[in-house]
């Protein structure tokens, strides 16, 4: 029995929101790091009410657990959300919990998005969500101040990971007494769900040419243990047990690189708008990814979109409201907000878009070749799987070989249960 169904059979304590109640939407996030974005919903639900009399009531849940949260919304059905963000390959396709959009919205958003995310929010060709975030893939944020300060030219970024890694030792600060450092080159992700830290752990798997399944997606011996795959994690937990340029003791990378002890993070779009609000006198700039044997690419592992609940008794005036934001200028004032890059192409060379720190990474990154995906209705048992490896190298449990083939054993039975 999967270990999100176990979860959400157990005693769930669901937060507070009523799913049927008279003239209210009420609408589930589990991106707490964007408030803003978040609260937006709740804003444009009061204009929509004086339409229908429906407001939107948002519901934040946090990101730890929310899928066995989610799971037992859904299946009780009497406490669920009528509108919530999610992945489409897991609660369309693992599951049967979604609404298909009405055919005029589909229109709308296939002529609307950007090329390469024509296919976010669809399952098997059919669309049932809307892509919330363009640049949804990682990015390098560097600390200007920081560089200057080891002797390195913040703009002449390193383009390949050996580079990289000489960089990360220049911009890391040794305990003399033989602690834990004080700077740090590299934020690393290493707690908290073992599918994120295998979303931050791909873009090296795919710079080495490792690809954590097939291309068809149903088998993961031979690909998540590959030679190219052991290079990547043996690398990769190199940076905290050998080179000692990332520390496990540095806490949330995020925090870490707005506080200015790492030099460097890899992360979304989202983070310019994070680190305005949260670290405003860090000195940023903004780059594509080292290559090594390949290029990492625009990719993710999480493909986030907004969806409808197929059981809400209000689906329909769901699927209003999702009609009514679904504007060029409502995508840009609820990105412009968070400070996250809008989806619309008309908002893709917009004066804000260009302002943005990332806007010349953006397009380096989607000039790259397209990294392998894994929306597979399973893609989180099989990202946690091979995130305990990955956690098991960088906590010293164990070597890169062994873990990844007990990790790709288990993702096989995942397939083929």
């Amino acid at each position: 029995m999967p270990v999100i169904l176990i979860a959400a059979i157990a005693a769930v304590t669901f937060p507070n929101a009523s799913f049927a109640q008279q003239k209210k939407l009420v609408l589930w996030t589990h991106w707490d790091q964007n408030p803003d974005f978040n609260k937006w919903y709740a804003d444009k639900g009061k204009e929509f009410a004086k339409k229908t009399g429906y407001e939107v009531e948002v519901v934040t849940i946090p990101y730890q657990g929310y899928d066995a949260k989610y799971l037992a919304a859904f299946m009780a059905k009497s406490s669920a959300p009528d509108i919530f963000m999610g992945m489409t390959h897991q609660w369309c396709g693992q599951y049967d919990f979604c609404d298909k959009m009405p055919a005029d919205l589909a229109k709308v958003y296939d002529e609307n998005l950007p090329k390469y995310m024509a296919d976010i929010g669809k399952w098997k060709g059919v669309r049932y969500g809307i892509p919330i975030e363009h640049g949804n893939f990682q990015q390098m944020y560097i600390n200007v101040d920081m560089f200057k300060k080891a002797g390195l030219n913040p703009d002449d970024p390193p383009k390949t990971f050996d580079k990289w890694l000489a960089d990360m030792k220049k911009l890391t600060i040794a305990d003399p007494k033989g602690g834990e450092p004080t700077q740090v080159g590299f934020a690393i992700r290493s707690k908290g769900a073992p599918v994120g830290i295998t979303d931050k752990f791909l873009p090296f798997a795919h710079a080495w040419g490792a690809r954590m399944l097939s291309p068809d997606l149903d088998k993961a011996t031979g690909y998540a243990n590959s030679p190219q795959m052991v290079a990547a994690l043996t690398f990769f937990g190199d940076l905290v047990n050998k080179d000692k340029v990332a520390s496990l003791a540095f806490g949330n990378p995020e925090d870490a690189f707005g506080q200015k002890r790492a030099a460097v993070i890899f992360r979304e779009s989202w983070f310019f708008g994070w680190l305005k609000k949260n670290a405003p006198d860090v000195n940023f700039k903004v780059y594509a990814l080292p290559c090594e044997k390949a290029c990492p690419g625009a990719g993710a592992l999480f493909p986030w979109t907004d969806l409808v609940y197929k059981n809400s008794p209000n689906k329909q005036v769901a699927w209003e409201f999702m009609k009514f934001i679904s504007n060029a200028k409502d995508d840009m004032e609820h990105h412009q907000l968070q400070g996250i890059l809008p989806v619309w192409t008309a908002n893709l060379d917009t004066p804000y878009v260009k302002s943005r720190p990332d806007y010349q990474s953006t397009k380096d990154m989607l000039a790259q070749t397209v990294p392998p995906t894994y929306f597979h209705p399973k893609s989180n048992e099989l990202a946690t799987a091979f995130g305990d490896a990955v956690v098991g190298v960088l906590f010293g449990k164990g070597q890169p070989k062994p873990l990844l083939d007990e990790a790709a054993a288990k993702m096989d039975r995942i397939l083929k249960d």
